[in-house]
């Protein structure tokens, strides 16, 4: 028995192919971040309240532009870039005080389509003061004194 060709059919395989191929997939990525902890330290800032940014960039030229953009501009042109790029990021922000610990299960950005996550902090000292998450569900975010980085699930 022949097998049945519809219209069309060999155009869309070849489509398909193209999109796997190259790295787009039919569907969006997604943040999966589902849960979030913050563990600030008693001296954290200089002993002043740290902004934190969760941006999710909604595609691969934001996340790229993001990549390179340090704290420190990033929240003096945030709101210009929100202006300018009304549907490229969408921003999660929280304010933190030194010694808080909080564990967080539901934030905004949990499924939102975005190809990556950033966390942008707002210290007075100088540096980038931003990290890139990959595709991690759950996160340890601890606030240091002059810097923040990512635990392992027990806080180490």
């Amino acid at each position: 028995m022949k097998p049945i060709w519809f219209p069309g059919f060999r155009a869309a395989a070849i489509l398909l192919g193209i999109f796997l191929i190259s790295g787009c997939g039919l569907f969006p990525p997604r943040v999966e971040l589902q849960s979030v902890t913050i563990d600030v330290e008693p001296k954290a800032n200089n002993n002043t309240p740290v902004a934190l940014d969760f941006v999710a960039a909604n595609d691969a030229q934001m996340l790229e532009r993001l990549k390179g953009t340090p704290a420190s501009q990033w929240f003096e042109q945030r709101q210009q870039l929100q202006r300018d790029y009304p549907t490229g990021f969408t921003v999660w922000s929280l304010e933190v005080v030194p010694g808080q610990f909080m564990a967080l299960k539901d934030n905004p950005l949990h499924s939102h389509k975005a190809d990556g996550l950033l966390i942008y902090a707002r210290y007075n000292t100088p540096g980038a003061h931003r990290l890139l998450l990959d595709a991690q569900n759950s996160i340890w975010l601890k606030i240091g004194s002059r810097e923040m980085r990512l635990l392992d699930a027990q806080g180490q």
